[in-house]
């Protein structure tokens, strides 16, 4: 869940762009992408759990196969690093935002400080997202309650500066349950240690997806509130708030920065263990080395890259989520048989 709600989620950008632009054809597609989540989630730890999987490449290759198997993960690892990039880049802007100093450095302190915590590896990435998941879910579900409760605004009213993504919503739901599969698949191959049971992987992806779906609608319901002046901004849900609640604003402020700091982690830590592992490198040094890169890409506008690349990567990303809801339901089939 720290893995998806970013700040792209959290921020709005994501679920104008996916869903509300759709209007009630949006709702139905976080229902939709809400339920993939659950069934990806499940087939993914349940995998994990069943076949003793500690890696990566033991996940990915005995299912796709040397060839494809190396095109994914090329497209995966050039994901991770323009999650980084750009979460990097919305870490710079709130911080500006707050303090007041040059954008440049308020960059650097975001890098240097999610460079701390990706150093510490899985234990403490874990460890953050266990903390840190609860705390976004509390704050986007409070916020987003609390637009739905104090503001009587009609009708949802979309700008010309949002392009359809998709002809429709279905295929939309899709593609955001595709990109953001590539890189939650990454994380979750490396939780083994973490799977006590087969029921607590089973339920971890179900309820997972499930709160992921109740979250976005929480927000979308939000958004759909507002004509187009109050979601234009770069971060759509704090240009909301700020009209009605400075104080509300300025702890959205800190939820958007747990979001884009998690996202930043998590990205720049699977990153740098596959480079690492890969090239047999000292993962701390290819981990500052990371951070050093992303700091000249952050020029870069953030709602541009969400609304650009990450629908690229949808795209590119379908084959994983076809291939392993394909190898599952052949697997189901293959136990029937082969009991009968």
């Amino acid at each position: 869940m720290a893995t998806i709600i970013g700040a792209g989620f959290a921020s709005g950008q994501e679920i104008i762009q996916f869903f509300s632009i759709y209007y009630k054809g949006g709702f139905l597609g976080i229902i939709l992408a809400g339920g993939l989540f659950s069934i990806i989630g499940y087939i993914v730890l349940s995998k994990v759990y069943t076949d003793r999987i500690r890696s990566y490449d033991e996940f990915l290759f005995p299912m796709m196969g040397y060839f494809l198997g190396r095109v994914m993960e090329f497209i995966v690892m050039l994901f991770m690093a323009c999650v980084m990039s750009v979460m990097t880049a919305g870490l710079g802007n709130i911080l500006m935002d707050i303090t007041g100093l040059d954008y440049r450095v308020c960059v650097i302190i975001g890098v240097a400080v999610c460079l701390i915590a990706i150093l510490t590896n899985i234990k403490g990435i874990v460890m953050l997202s266990s903390v840190i998941s609860p705390v976004l879910i509390a704050g986007i579900v409070f916020v987003g309650c609390y637009i739905l409760v104090s503001k009587d605004t009609s009708v949802f009213n979309i700008s010309n500066k949002f392009s359809v993504i998709t002809n429709n919503w279905v295929f939309s739901a899709i593609l955001y349950v595709s990109y953001n599969t590539i890189l939650s698949t990454v994380l979750l191959t490396g939780m083994l240690p973490y799977l006590k049971s087969r029921k607590v992987s089973a339920w971890g992806g179900v309820v997972g997806g499930g709160m992921l779906g109740v979250t976005a609608l929480i927000l979308n319901s939000a958004l759909y509130l507002f004509y187009p002046h109050s979601i234009t901004s770069e971060i759509p849900v704090l240009g909301i708030i700020q009209n009605n609640s400075r104080l509300l604003s300025q702890i959205y402020s800190g939820v958007l920065i747990l979001a884009m700091f998690i996202s930043t982690v998590t990205s720049g830590y699977c990153l740098a263990d596959r480079i690492s592992k890969k090239l047999k490198l000292n993962y701390k040094l290819v981990a500052v080395i990371l951070c050093a890169m992303t700091i000249p890409l952050t020029s870069l506008g953030f709602s541009n890259l969400i609304s650009t690349l990450y629908p690229v990567f949808g795209y590119l990303g379908l084959f994983m989520v076809f291939v392993i809801l394909f190898q599952h339901v052949r697997g189901l089939f293959s136990n029937k048989y082969s009991r009968g």
